[in-house]
């Protein structure tokens, strides 16, 4: 899979995050997994993560390095849904990596740029 087709794959989740996710009253009021498990959006999102998924196992090797704006807004728009192990897996970086660019950016206030 080139770049360009991981990048539209991350901006379709993006997009659904923000037109549908982010005004749901159950994701905002349980803060839990069940929007992942029982919402038809949830179940896009997983389709199309799972596609990014089985590249990364393909590829085998973890992401270093300057972090992309559709990764920045993946990470902050599913730290609340998803743990770190599994942000690091779908993002393909080190737990490390994952908690540190969490704490830089909740430092910062959040996300600084629209792309």
């Amino acid at each position: 899979m080139t770049r360009e087709e991981k990048k539209q794959i991350r901006l379709q989740i993006t997009k659904l995050l923000d037109t549908h996710c982010s005004s749901c009253r159950e994701r905002n009021e349980s803060r839990n997994s069940l929007c992942l498990t029982t919402c038809p959006i949830g179940k896009q999102m997983r389709q199309l993560s799972s596609m990014l998924e089985q590249d990364h196992i393909s590829e085998g090797t973890k992401r270093t390095g300057k972090w992309t704006n559709e990764e920045e807004l993946y990470l902050w728009h599913h730290q609340h849904i998803l743990t770190i192990n599994q942000l690091a897996e779908e993002l393909n970086r080190d737990k490390k990596s994952i908690y540190n660019k969490l704490w830089r950016l909740k430092k910062k206030g959040g996300i600084q740029h629209v792309s």
